[in-house]
């Protein structure tokens, strides 16, 4: 179990709907499969589970009738497979309303692919 913010993530995930949190289970599973190396903690602040490979590359966040799995550069990332949603400048995302779209093979490429990439440097204004 780990902990982050005095809150682990069984702890987090008992705020949602089961439903969520199973798929939310099969989420963790598939990340930390694809990614071994990954640290998981709760971002309280942002209501999310995150993961760190060494830098901050993905997310699994509560929609109110599914999950998503983000990745924090997916704009970076290429969208051969057309999983990945979003129009933000930074943020691209795979809604997973199943345990069907967790077994998508695009969805391993994508998060060792996320894991890889080092983040563009902050400028500041």
């Amino acid at each position: 179990m780990k902990q982050a913010q005095g809150v682990s993530v069984e702890e987090f995930l008992r705020a949602f709907h089961p439903a969520l949190v199973q798929l939310a289970e099969g989420a963790r599973s598939r990340i930390l499969s694809a990614v071994p190396h990954a640290s998981e903690r709760v971002r309280l602040g942002w209501r999310l589970i995150g993961y760190n490979a060494p830098a901050y590359f993905a997310f699994i966040s509560f929609e109110r009738d599914h999950i998503r799995i983000g990745f924090e550069w997916g704009i970076l990332l290429p969208n051969h497979s057309g999983l990945l949603e979003g129009t933000g400048s930074q943020v691209r995302y795979v809604p997973v309303r199943s345990a069907a779209d967790l077994k998508k093979a695009a969805l391993t490429a994508l998060l060792q692919s996320a894991a890889a990439i080092v983040p563009p440097p902050r400028t500041r204004l």
